[in-house]
């Protein structure tokens, strides 16, 4: 993979900055020897150059967790009732993760995108409407890339990282290779919370924990638009404490850059949303979402066409791949609210 790398802090409470450059995350290193709470045990940089793929799950990915080690991961967001409370527990086991959000949200709420990225935890993106790429034409697909990318980074008022989750955890061919082009990394998953399918907090963490329990590490997928998660969040961190999980945070060496058309674009419908919001302070505005199963159609297993293989040369913490995973790639589809 060339320039690839990753810089790994090491112990978070002695941090060396040759390493990693200053990141909010630090704020956390007083919570590392705190006994109550979960923290984070390293910073992980990325070098996105190269477009590389994370996640053990799929083929030609790159795994730098650590047996016990996870990640800490929200899609679909922000949506400021449960988003916050996400925030809050987070916080309060001074402890950070990575959000994935999907543009139309961020540009629906640019305060809360602000929100998130001021208490230092790592923002990249999801599409703009969660489109399913591979079923789109190349022009549409990469229209869901930038201008998804656009609006969240002109909801922060600030670059994003060049950090991409696939919706449906469905990536084809063409989308890795315009997302390697563009110098931006893949995040696949280990463990699904399927926080979808129930309401219900327990089964939240009893998910989490299961696949845990099996794998000893990984990339963790929740979604802050989901009440299950927000609920389960608090006793779930308790519990990943007490099980000796670590959590190990993402920050990009590089930022995001994006494309001029696709950032007045982005800007027109954000302040388009302000405007009606401003007409209206008091009306409801509030999304429906649906939540649909969709089968890969031979029990979840998914073969993808990958462009690339993982380099076994490339400075990784660790080399090792894991094969497939058997779990559903699934998440809620968006009621389309307004269209660019």
């Amino acid at each position: 993979m060339g320039s690839l790398c990753l810089l790994s802090c090491g112990d978070i409470s002695k941090p060396r900055a040759q390493e990693a450059p200053p990141h909010p995350a630090t704020q956390v290193a007083d919570c590392a020897t705190r006994a109550d709470v979960l923290g984070l045990s390293r910073i992980v940089e990325v070098d996105t150059s190269e477009g590389p793929l994370f996640g053990r799950g799929r083929k030609g990915g790159f795994d730098f967790l650590k047996d016990g080690e996870i990640v800490l991961t929200f899609d679909d967001g922000p949506s400021r009732s449960h988003t916050r409370n996400i925030l809050k527990a987070l916080a309060q086991h001074c402890t950070k993760a990575t959000f994935f959000m999907v543009g139309r949200m961020a540009a629906s709420d640019p305060a809360m995108v602000r929100e998130v990225a001021a208490a230092g935890h790592t923002i990249g993106s999801h599409t703009w409407s969660h489109a399913k790429l591979s079923s789109l034409t190349a022009d549409k697909a990469e229209e869901e890339v930038e201008l998804g990318l656009s609006a969240v980074a002109s909801a922060l008022g600030a670059p994003v990282a060049p950090f991409f989750r696939f919706p449906y955890l469905r990536p084809n061919a063409a989308a890795v290779e315009y997302l390697k082009a563009r110098h931006i990394a893949s995040f696949m998953i280990d463990v699904d919370s399927r926080d979808f399918r129930s309401r219900d907090p327990a089964e939240v963490q009893k998910n989490v924990l299961t696949q845990l329990a099996g794998r000893h590490r990984g990339i963790l997928l929740f979604h802050d638009i989901q009440p299950s998660t927000a609920h389960a969040l608090p006793a779930l961190l308790t519990e990943l404490k007490k099980r000796g999980f670590k959590v190990v945070h993402m920050v990009p060496k590089q930022t995001a850059e994006t494309l001029p058309e696709y950032d007045a674009r982005a800007a027109k419908l954000i302040a388009h949303k302000m405007q009606a919001a401003s007409k209206e302070p008091l009306a409801p505005r509030a999304l429906t979402w649906q939540q649909s199963q969709q089968s890969t159609g031979d029990g979840g297993t998914e073969v993808l066409p990958w462009a690339h293989q993982r380099n076994t040369s490339s400075p990784l913490s660790t080399g090792s791949t894991a094969s497939p995973t058997n779990e559903p790639a699934t998440v809620p589809w968006y009621q389309k609210w307004f269209t660019p």
